[in-house]
């Protein structure tokens, strides 16, 4: 009477998990930070947004050079500003206009590394491999500027 597994059989099963895992962990890490990219991208289309509706309703957006003066959609534009992108950096956010009436500006995420590289050719960008988050995305205006496309 077999009472428990053999030596083969712990080390057969052994292997077929660490295939698994071998296969499924890059996988897992792509995932994550695909979904850190979507929930970037999503965030910054609720900021720019909120931003246009009070630049409409004061004729020039929020004045700072920082993402305090993003606080200024709260409540009213939107109910909570997320202060941070997908991989938890502030948002780098900039206006400009003449000098006492802003009218333009730009919400940007650096990306996984936070290292801006922006080439300033508004549009979309190919992104060279599925593991490619470093790459910047700028909403300024009404739209993305500068955007992934998969």
């Amino acid at each position: 009477m077999k009472k428990g597994f053999t030596l083969i059989e712990l080390l057969i099963v052994v292997a077929i998990i660490g295939v698994v895992a071998a296969i499924a962990i890059p996988n897992i890490m792509v995932a994550i930070q695909k979904g850190k990219q979507k929930s970037t991208i999503g965030d910054m289309k609720t900021i720019g947004n909120a931003i246009v509706a009070y630049q409409t309703a004061f004729d020039m957006v929020p004045d700072g050079a920082d993402v305090a003066a993003l606080l200024y959609l709260e409540p009213h534009f939107t109910k909570k500003v997320i202060r941070r992108d997908g991989w938890w950096h502030p948002w780098h956010y900039a206006c400009s206009g003449n000098a006492v009436v802003p009218d333009h500006f730009s919400l940007g995420s650096g990306g996984k590394d936070n290292i801006f590289t922006w080439a300033h050719t508004p549009g979309e960008y190919i992104c060279i491999s599925l593991a490619d988050f470093e790459n910047d995305i700028i909403f300024s205006g009404s739209q993305f500027t500068y955007i992934p496309r998969h």
